[in-house]
């Protein structure tokens, strides 16, 4: 054998034996692949096992739909909450199932969920069972992505929350019930507060009606008496002075005794002052007449029914009773009194109410104004320094008249502006005001009347309060 041949049998057996090498290699590297993938095959079973028997024996809901919402995997627990065979549920969607009130917030969720807006929902919702009674949920819903990142399914999981929604509801409704209750004490209150009102002004009001009314009754007798032996008084006088004429022009020279008296008694200024004296008698007969009548028309006691009445004789009415009030005192200039008074024709009401009314509004301002002059430099809002009130009255629709009464007085602010009629309100010192007047005016305007009293005033600005009522009643209201 050659030095050649030995040479390349060497070199070949070293190469077979390398090559054997690599074999042993990669036996040994597929060896360790293959129990890598036994292993890897072990832990994808037992991970699976272990997601099967959690999926499966889960406390909570779960379940992958499609984006449509058709069920592809649901557990027991699915099933028992919402009610559904699994059977059935292979045949529903979620909004099959899902209570119509709560299946457009939820499409509307899952929309966002898919577009990419929101990465996952959670959300207290409804669902129908077969026997259309209603299970609450609390479910949190997130997608399932393919490995090309596309959204492929959503995993819903869910929790039966319906005894604590039956527990809230129950809440609800104690404290539906018991806000319910609060309201109804709130309104007996009112309700006790406006009775006792009005036994309060009833009471007052009778007392001074039937005080006023028989003042003017006991007065009315004598005056009647005086006025109507008036006519009488003037004949006899007049046939008096007749005679004494004739005396004169037959027996010119009296005796001297009879000259003495016509002397003393001036007998020419007696003769010429008697009839004025009888005209002024007639006239102040005639003006308590007048008085006596607006007592009467102001107590209203022949008049408390529903009935048509001149509204302006009550107010005149009532401004009688408060004339003095107006007048100059040693404190106080006198309050001047502008009326201004629409052509308005009969009203049906209660007169006797609306006087009520009227007496305290007017009461209220005269009041307002005294209190004004008590301070320095005694500000009012126009007509200079004279404290003033206006009474307008005009028809302000078809079906509707109103009277305003304002004062230019200091004005009243807002937080006693929001309270002018409640009841037992007043801004008086104790025993200058019960705090019922206003509260009993409002009543008689909206409740007797169904019209509306307000107040309009700024500080420094006046006060005027507006009343309207219609000029027809539907029907009377008891008060």
């Amino acid at each position: 054998m050659s030095a050649n041949q030995i040479t390349l049998d060497v070199a070949i057996y070293n190469e077979l034996q390398a090559t054997l090498a690599n074999l042993q290699q990669r036996v040994t590297e597929l060896e360790y692949a293959d129990r890598d993938r036994r292993q890897a095959e072990t832990a994808l079973h037992q991970s699976e096992e272990l997601f099967r028997t959690t999926f499966e024996q889960a406390a909570i809901g779960i379940s992958f739909s499609t984006l449509s919402g058709r069920f592809t995997h649901f557990n027991q627990q699915w099933c028992e909450i919402v009610g559904y065979e699994e059977e059935e549920l292979w045949e529903l969607t979620t909004q099959d199932i899902t209570h119509p009130d709560d299946a457009v917030l939820e499409l509307e969720l899952t929309e966002k969920l898919i577009a990419g807006e929101i990465s996952d929902y959670s959300l207290e919702k409804r669902y129908i069972r077969p026997d259309r009674s209603i299970v609450w949920v609390d479910l949190t819903a997130s997608l399932i992505y393919s490995p090309s990142d596309e959204p492929r399914y959503l995993i819903s999981m869910m929790q039966n929350i319906s005894d604590r929604k039956q527990a809230e509801m129950e809440r609800q409704r104690a404290e539906q019930q018991l806000q319910q209750k609060a309201r109804d004490l709130e309104t007996a209150l009112r309700e006790l507060q406006q009775t006792q009102t009005h036994l309060v002004q009833s009471e007052k009001m009778s007392s001074l009606g039937q005080l006023v009314a028989g003042v003017a009754h006991e007065i009315n007798n004598p005056v009647n008496f005086i006025y109507g032996n008036l006519n009488y008084a003037n004949d006899y006088i007049h046939d008096l002075l007749h005679l004494l004429q004739l005396y004169q022009e037959h027996c010119p020279i009296p005796p001297p005794a009879v000259q003495d008296v016509i002397a003393a008694i001036d007998l020419d200024f007696l003769i010429e002052d008697l009839p004025k004296l009888l005209v002024s008698m007639r006239v102040g007969a005639e003006r308590i007449r007048e008085i006596i009548a607006s007592l009467r028309n102001f107590s209203r006691l022949d008049e408390a029914e529903f009935k048509t009445v001149d509204l302006h004789e009550g107010i005149d009415s009532t401004l009688m009773i408060l004339q003095n009030r107006f007048k100059a005192q040693s404190s106080r200039p006198e309050i001047r009194l502008f009326k201004e008074y629409a052509d308005l024709p009969p009203i049906q009401c209660y007169p006797g109410q609306l006087n009520q009314v009227f007496m305290n509004i007017l009461t209220n301002a005269i009041d307002a104004l005294e209190e004004s002059l008590r301070l320095p430099d005694a500000p009012f809002a126009t007509t200079g320094d004279i404290p003033s009130i206006w009474i307008r009255t005009r028809k302000v629709s078809p079906d509707h008249i109103s009277i305003s009464i304002q004062d230019n007085g200091l004005g009243i602010p807002p937080h006693t502006r929001d309270r002018l009629f409640d009841p037992f309100f007043t801004t008086k010192p104790v025993g200058k005001g019960t705090g019922l007047g206003m509260s009993i005016s409002y009543q008689i305007i909206t409740e007797r009347h169904h019209g509306s009293l307000r107040c309009e005033s700024e500080l420094g600005q006046g006060a005027e309060f507006i009343i309207t009522i219609p000029i027809q009643q539907t029907a009377p209201s008891a008060l």
